[in-house]
């Protein structure tokens, strides 16, 4: 989105521009000639999916979970979202001031818990009707079909299709990459999941999609979720094992984060043995090596980066343990 294009979107929601600064691609921090504050956020979703992610954010404000998402009964927020010139839907919602949850706090990672397992609590009861984009039934399918990426690279190295050092390192830990992810294909079929799945009106909730640090902010009136261009139908346990793979990846697989974590949610809601069951499947996956030999951005394709991943898949083995223990004390 050009600096130029801003302006005539803005107006469409009813407000006047006197600041803006560019926080990312596609997204735009704006001050108004009122000197109210807003988030101006490209939302790559059809106009159907908008509408749906807008009336249930809504129910679920109005249920008291604290989300950044409009506000209907304000002039800037009776708009539910906007279109450019090119096509492209955006959303305006407000700016909330504060900070980032830090990982090394533990007070903040259980603030993060306590506020995911109300956005849970409120999304279960905000959904109605027919039940609409769930992927509740899409885990094995989207193990496999990582798995069937991850092989892919694996043959590629093979042929020597990477730089040297690449395609060795590649060739010689292949082997256990896979034992990782055969291992998370056979906790989830064990797991209870097909159960699941069956029952998508009984255990569906709103979930996020891509909780972690970078989504929650925290200020005076409480902890607030932000950025929903991932929210779907789904379990909880999906959400939880989001929050925590990026809340623990970075800091060597340190429970006490997850500990913490698992701790607020329970505050609000009990988890049970196959919510961790569930967790224990998708933590398992070799995630960190698949977005490395994905065109991820964020995580070049090297072998300086290849081991730091196959670093972190070895310290999920004792994590898990310790899940294992923290799910023993404290579920039913």
């Amino acid at each position: 989105m050009s600096e130029s294009m801003i302006n005539p979107i803005a107006e469409r929601f009813g407000i006047k521009i006197s600041r803006k600064k560019k926080i990312r691609g596609g997204i735009y921090r704006i001050v108004t000639s009122k000197g109210k504050t807003f988030s101006l956020k490209r939302m790559p979703k059809r106009v159907g999916r908008l509408k749906w992610i807008d009336r249930i954010l809504l129910r679920i404000q109005r249920n008291g979970s604290l989300v950044a998402w409009r506000n209907p009964n304000t002039p800037e927020g009776r708009k539910p979202y906007a279109t450019s010139r090119k096509g492209e839907h955006y959303v305006l919602t407000p700016w909330i001031s504060g900070r980032k949850p830090s990982p090394r706090s533990l007070s903040d990672m259980r603030r993060c818990g306590v506020a995911l397992a109300r956005f849970h609590k409120a999304g279960h009861a905000g959904i109605k009707g027919k039940i609409a984009y769930s992927r509740i039934g899409s885990w094995y399918s989207a193990l496999r079909h990582r798995e069937g990426y991850i092989k892919h690279k694996i043959v590629k190295a093979r042929r020597n299709a990477f730089s040297l050092s690449n395609s060795r390192f590649i060739k010689q830990h292949g082997s256990e990459i896979l034992r990782y992810s055969n291992r998370a294909k056979a906790l989830l079929q064990g797991s209870g999941y097909y159960q699941y799945r069956r029952n998508p009106r009984k255990f569906g909730i709103l979930c996020h999609g891509d909780g972690g640090p970078s989504n929650f902010i925290i200020n005076s009136k409480g902890t607030y979720l932000i950025d929903f261009e991932t929210v779907h139908v789904d379990l909880r346990a999906y959400d939880l094992y989001r929050v925590i793979y990026n809340s623990c990846k970075d800091y060597k697989w340190n429970f006490s984060i997850a500990s913490a974590i698992l701790d607020g949610y329970r505050q609000v809601s009990k988890l049970h043995k196959n919510d961790f069951k569930l967790l224990r499947a998708l933590l398992r996956f070799p995630y960190t090596t698949y977005l490395v030999l994905s065109p991820f951005k964020r995580l070049p394709f090297t072998k300086r980066r290849l081991q730091w991943a196959l670093e972190s898949e070895r310290k999920i083995g004792p994590f898990l343990k310790k899940l294992d223990e923290y799910a023993a004390k404290n579920c039913s």
